[in-house]
């Protein structure tokens, strides 16, 4: 029987190398590029990742330093190279990768998501070389009559070459189970090592794919397809039985609750400043002051208000100056006019989203 994870998952054997490192939220997310030569009706790939982009978690990248610092930040052991499909733009994807293995060293676990249209022997030989420790094919197995599909799965032999971990990742989509049971005898055939089925979900790009087809949530407050785990685990039980491989089902639940949260607590304790707060669930939590002129604002806050200098930062770029939070409940009951306060969370990611913003007094 498949057994549950701590981490609100289901495992039948071991849990992929990858897989470890990425609910630990040890695994920094590289997105190479958005080119992808498939157009998978359940693809949840965000409007401005539909190009050729690159994004180490939500920084832009610019050049290999920019990967290397969002690493840093994370205290990342590896990385999940993805997509769009990688294979796409092969030499960023080897540059990368090689630049990872050279900074951080040998055990810096680098695994990549390719649909196999493009892992032809020389491609796969250049990802070997760079040093890519584990290859997840995801071809789509939901519409085999096309020639495509066919090269996919032709190309997936090939990577059984080279000495690296070779598994298998789909989404638990209802109705295709035979379909899922198929790719996994073909990936047991092979030698794989495993399959992981993923809880499919809605997001702003599938839903109308999603819902002509007549999928639907599992409730009004969850993005889970309903009928999607329950496939996943029907999946798991019957590959038990009849396949060697070991297997993950990974949850909507796991990326939001244990995946995300891990990583976010990670990078806080870099990146929060003295008057921050970290949150249990890893945002950064402080309050903010917010008035026309942030430097008329300051001189008042440290002359007339007495607050101490290193308490305030003047945040320009978001026109406000930030302090401890227990120093913007006490100005804002103290100071009228103007000068609005409140109290904020952000996620502490390049991109700063904020989560919460709570008005003071």
């Amino acid at each position: 029987m498949p057994r549950e994870t701590t981490y609100y998952s289901y495992v039948v054997g071991e849990l992929p190398e990858g897989c470890q490192l990425c609910v630990r939220g040890e695994k920094l997310v590289l997105f190479v590029t958005g080119v992808c030569p498939r157009n998978c009706f359940y693809c949840p790939l965000s409007p401005w990742r539909r190009g050729d982009v690159v994004y180490a978690n939500e920084r832009p990248v610019r050049s290999v330093d920019d990967i290397i610092a969002e690493a840093l930040i994370q205290e990342a052991g590896g990385a999940g190279v993805t997509g769009g499909d990688p294979l796409a733009r092969l030499n960023r994807t080897v540059e990368y990768i090689r630049a990872l293995k050279e900074r951080f060293g040998e055990e810096f676990h680098l695994h990549l998501y390719t649909t196999g249209a493009l892992a032809t022997k020389k491609a796969l030989e250049k990802l070997y070389d760079a040093g890519l420790d584990e290859i997840r094919f995801h071809p789509d197995i939901f519409t085999p009559n096309s020639k495509l599909f066919e090269r996919e799965i032709e190309n997936i032999k090939n990577a059984f070459d080279f000495s690296w971990d070779v598994g298998g990742e789909v989404p638990a989509v209802p109705g295709q189970g035979e379909r899922i049971k198929w790719f996994a005898e073909f990936l047991d055939r092979l030698g794989a090592k495993f399959l992981n089925v993923n809880e499919l979900e809605f997001s702003e790009t599938n839903m109308r794919n999603l819902l002509d087809r007549g999928y639907k949530p599992i409730n009004d407050e969850s993005s889970a397809i309903k009928g999607s785990l329950e496939l996943g685990l029907e999946i798991l039980r019957w590959g038990e039985e009849n396949t060697s491989l070991s297997y993950h089902l990974c949850t909507a639940k796991l990326k939001d609750a244990v995946q995300l949260r891990n990583r976010l607590r990670r990078m806080a304790k870099n990146v929060a400043k003295p008057y921050m707060e970290i949150t249990e669930d890893g945002t950064l939590r402080f309050g903010i002051a917010e008035y026309g002129n942030l430097d008329e604002l300051y001189a008042l806050l440290v002359k007339d208000a007495e607050v101490p200098a290193e308490w305030l930062y003047i945040n320009r770029e978001k026109g406000r100056i930030e302090m401890p939070v227990e120093v913007a409940i006490e100005l804002a009951e103290a100071i009228e006019g103007d000068v609005r306060f409140f109290i904020v969370e952000e996620y502490p990611t390049w991109d700063r989203l904020e989560v919460e913003r709570i008005p003071l007094p």
